[in-house]
Parts: structure tokens; sequence; C-alpha cells
């Protein structure tokens, strides 16, 4: 797995997702384009680590949430 590197803008994205202050109907165009790259990123991580059992083993199985814990385990 190569290094998972996130801006500070795809960081505070994920947080506002996982606080559930994110809304695609509210967002901007920008914001919108960001969380789908972020999502991306996340499912090409999980099939790379073949992890979907391991997600789905979290108690919200939300793929950010895995995706950002990976994050920051690897500092």
């Amino acid at each position: 797995m190569e290094k998972i590197i996130l801006t500070a803008e795809e960081t505070a994205l994920i947080e506002k997702h996982l606080a559930g202050q994110y809304n695609p109907f509210f967002s901007s165009k920008e914001e919108q384009k960001m969380f789908n790259a972020l999502i991306d990123k996340a499912e090409a991580l999980e099939d790379e680590l073949d992890a979907i059992d391991e997600r789905m083993s979290e108690p919200n199985c939300d793929l950010l949430s895995w995706f950002y814990k990976k994050y920051k385990a690897q500092d």
C-alpha cells in the first residue's frame, strides 16, 4: 500500500462528513467533486487491500470513516 496523501481541504471534508455536516445538495460543485474523488480513492484502496470484510466489520461500515482511519494510522 502506498502512503495515503490528503490535502488539508480533503481532511476537513472527511471530518465534515463524519460529523454529519456534509450535504451534497447544499455543497459547492468543488466540494462535490472533492467528495467524489475521495470516494474513488477509498474504493481503490479497499480493492487494493481486498478489505471489504474489514470495512464491513466496522460499526457503521462507512467507507470514508474506514479510509480516514487508514490515513491516520500510517502516521
